[in-house]
């Protein structure tokens, strides 16, 4: 996902797999000269390999400057090694962030890019690649959700998130848009198609439905656009006719898809 204040200057949210098609597929991040992109700097709400890998095709023209926690930085470096491979095409610009600490993303000449961002701790979970190697702390950065102001629009972007908890209430209640973890529909979504051991819940991820489930959660801010951002393959909320779309609809929540966009 990329973010602007002006339609000019670009600044991505986490850097998945697919980052190259994401890029070709939008004009206004076409490479500016021979190589590169249009991308400002990027930043990263975990090391999750799903937000993180598509790092190594930013490479081209030098990588834009990367924001993320320090324990995100500790798991690119000493977990899958991401940034000092990075470093051996060109300089690497790891910029962090305190998980509670504004900060203002810049470009690498150290131009704003015209947004302020206020980094929140949400409750999820390291990358499995890491464990055993920090000491568990739930809120110590792992995973945050961010809180993206400009012109006094305020986006809050929550792609994996846990415990619903009031922190991230208080976020939510001063979005215009919230983009959400609509990773699965049910909790057991997984093990119930025989794909997997783990629960929505083990894996970081708070379901859409059932006891504490995100839907739930989202009802109690019916002034807010909401939207779903990080869905699972396996969501039957991706079923265009199916009930889960359906209560969707009726819960006011919106589908994000590919080159689905929102001006505020």
């Amino acid at each position: 996902m990329v973010v602007s204040a002006d339609g000019e200057r670009w600044l991505l949210l986490n850097a998945s797999p697919d980052v190259r098609v994401q890029l070709n597929a939008f004009p206004a991040l076409s490479p500016r000269g021979l190589r590169g992109s249009g991308v400002g700097a990027v930043v990263l709400t975990n090391a999750d390999l799903d937000h993180c890998t598509g790092l190594l095709v930013l490479r081209e023209g030098g990588a834009p400057p990367i924001y993320c926690t320090e324990r995100t930085r500790v798991a690119l470096t000493e977990g899958l090694r991401i940034l000092p491979v990075l470093e051996a095409y060109g300089p690497v610009h790891a910029r962090v962030f305190h998980p509670t600490e504004p900060f203002e993303p810049r470009d690498r000449e150290g131009a704003s890019l015209g947004l302020s961002i206020e980094p929140f701790p949400v409750a999820s979970k390291p990358p499995p690649y890491m464990y055993g190697k920090l000491p568990p702390d739930d809120l110590a950065g792992d995973t945050v959700g961010l809180s993206l102001e400009a012109g006094g629009r305020r986006v809050v972007y929550v792609p994996g998130v846990r415990d619903l908890d009031e922190r991230l209430a208080r976020e939510v209640s001063r979005a215009d848009l919230l983009l959400i973890d609509g990773t699965c529909w049910t909790d057991d979504e997984l093990v119930a198609l025989g794909v997997s051991t783990k629960t929505a819940r083990v894996m970081g991820h708070a379901p859409l439905t059932g006891e504490g489930g995100i839907l739930a959660f989202l009802a109690r801010f019916p002034g807010v656009r909401r939207a779903l951002i990080h869905v699972n393959n396996s969501n039957p909320v991706l079923w265009e006719d199916g009930p889960a779309r359906r209560a969707l609809e009726e819960c006011g929540v919106e589908l994000t898809h590919d080159g689905w966009s929102a001006a505020l």
